[in-house]
């Protein structure tokens, strides 16, 4: 190669390479305005998703709310829209969440009408996850020694949260998803192909409930038991029929169901517990129907009594006494009997 030719070349990889750091400027140019716009969209979302939960929540608490209150609650703050969207709002609020708000021309006001509604307290359970995690978020950002200040309680259990969003992915697309169990009974391993319902919350641990595949009943699983979940094929079994049957769980405490029918469940309970159980009811159907002698109140319940209806009347210990049904009343008394022969023999 002559030095006319090298000349050439070295021009050549000079120009290729100029044109490369061209193509790479603009590719990272495009990358960080595409990243800008993503984040826009997300932070634009979110924004719109906490303006929604304002406006339930204030309805929720202010019923017969009127059009301009609303306003003027979002205006405080910092969300200013104008009438039209708020009535987009109202029926954007309707397709995301299934909670009808409803106009009341004798009261001038909207209110959620819980008859046509579904889940509104499941809605609120949400609501409270979310501003929970708003204080923390905020706290962080203003002082990074937030968690210094925070104790959370040993026996919360967070393992495998990460495997909700697919979960959850796999529910809305009525997909199945395949994953391995962990038996903490049996110490094994197993791959699991279900189609997935619904997720339930109990005691701070997740579960989600589904149909295995070649099976007839629903099982449930907890998520942290849970590793290489993937989503799979659109599942080709009636939903219906297992979805009916988990509206069985609205009718215990916890996960384990029976095909009983519910009670009618009357307990007297010392007013000091009482104020517990008000503000942290047991079951939806919780009543406090009224007191009867100084320092007790008599509290009923409308659910099948399953094992851990039982195990919540114990942790009551002398705050609280069965009255109704008698045989629940015998149970219970049964298993105080064993307790108290565990620490005399």
């Amino acid at each position: 190669m002559g030095f006319k030719d090298y000349v050439t070349n070295q021009q050549k990889k000079i120009v290729n390479s100029w044109r490369t750091k061209k193509i790479y400027l603009y590719l990272v140019h495009r990358h960080v305005l595409t990243l800008k716009l993503y984040n826009f969209i997300k932070m634009s979302k979110y924004h719109i998703s906490r303006r929604l939960q304002f406006v339930i929540q204030f309805i929720y608490d202010e019923t017969y709310a009127s059009k301009e209150d609303i306003l003027a609650f979002l205006e405080d703050k910092d969300f200013n829209i104008s009438p039209r969207t708020l009535e987009r709002d109202f029926e954007k609020i309707k397709a995301d969440f299934g909670i009808e708000l409803t106009y009341s021309k004798q009261h001038n006001g909207y209110y959620i009408d819980e008859e046509k509604s579904v889940k509104v307290a499941s809605f609120f359970k949400f609501l409270e996850l979310v501003s929970l995690a708003d204080v923390f978020s905020d706290g962080l950002k203003s002082n990074s020694n937030t968690l210094d200040y925070v104790q959370f309680d040993d026996s919360s259990n967070l393992k495998g949260l990460n495997n909700l969003k697919p979960i959850l992915m796999a529910i809305k697309q009525e997909r199945d998803i395949k994953f391995t169990h962990h038996n903490f009974y049996f110490k094994t391993y197993k791959e699991k192909r279900i189609t997935p319902l619904i997720v339930k919350e109990y005691i701070n641990r997740w579960f989600v409930i589904g149909v295995p595949n070649g099976e007839n009943e629903i099982r449930t699983y907890g998520i942290e038991r849970i590793s290489n979940i993937k989503l799979g094929k659109l599942s080709a079994i009636d939903r219906m029929p297992y979805v009916k049957q988990t509206k069985r769980f609205k009718n215990i405490i916890g996960l384990r169901y029976t095909n009983d029918k519910p009670e009618h469940i009357v307990l007297k309970v010392t007013d000091l517990h009482l104020k517990y159980l008000e503000s942290l009811p047991l079951h939806h159907s919780q009543k406090t129907e009224s007191h009867p002698e100084d320092g007790f109140a008599i509290v009923t319940y409308d659910l099948i009594p399953n094992y851990e209806f039982i195990i919540e009347i114990l942790k009551m210990s002398i705050e609280t006494e069965v009255l109704e049904p008698q045989w629940f009343r015998e149970r219970i008394k049964k298993e105080v009997a064993q307790i108290y022969e565990k620490y005399t023999t």
